[in-house]
């Protein structure tokens, strides 16, 4: 009987636990009834009900030092993206999710300064650019008033060319630093929810970043 109780939950173990499932075992686990009873009636492996108690009771302990409670009004469509971002990391708990991402604040919602830093060298360089074009401009607004042809040189010329390369080297020089910043921000948010990624999903959420 043993034996069959051991292939039935070991043929299983893809079977994730819920925030309800992992309480629910705790508790029961509390009372005394055996892990093998419980892997089997969930359709997990042993591993994974040891680490719903564990994680069960880490969590109560936790709460204790947390007297603080907060509330959150969101839009169902609001819920549903979080829920299916969460489901990407094959995390269950919003609460958990949610905490992770608090502790986490400082460093995913901190300014980047190298961003900050070329944005400046990007603005003054514009700035230079763009002077140059002005006085083009401004001497084509006299000639213009005064009747007489405007004076479009080679080095007028030369100017606008200089702004308009400038003008695609920075579009492709900010969709650079995006992609960047976006790479470094799922970094640190797979970071922050690291410990409550399964462990046979963390390998590949890693990989994916």
């Amino acid at each position: 009987m043993a034996r069959n109780r051991n292939v039935n939950f070991n043929m299983s173990r893809g079977r994730r636990l819920t925030e309800t499932d992992r309480l629910s075992i705790a508790k029961e686990r509390a009372q005394g009834v055996a892990a093998a009873d419980l892997a089997a009636r969930h359709g997990v492996s042993l591993k994974s009900i040891y680490n719903a108690a564990n994680h069960a009771r880490e969590r109560q302990l936790a709460n204790g030092s947390r007297p603080k409670v907060i509330g959150l009004r969101v839009s169902e469509r609001e819920l549903e993206r979080f829920d299916a971002a969460l489901q990407g990391y094959g995390i269950v708990s919003r609460t958990d999710a949610l905490r992770g991402l608090m502790a986490a604040a400082d460093k995913i919602l901190k300014p980047d300064e190298r961003i900050a830093d070329r944005l400046e060298g990007m603005s003054a360089q514009i700035n230079r650019v763009g002077n140059n074009v002005n006085q083009v401009a401004r001497r084509m607004n006299e000639a213009r008033r005064r009747g007489e042809p405007l004076p479009y040189s080679a080095e007028s010329h030369a100017h606008m060319r200089e702004l308009a390369g400038f003008v695609f080297q920075m579009a492709d020089q900010i969709q650079e630093m995006f992609y960047a910043r976006r790479g470094d921000l799922e970094l640190e948010v797979t970071k922050a929810l690291a410990h409550l990624i399964p462990d046979g999903d963390r390998g590949s959420v890693l990989d994916a970043d």
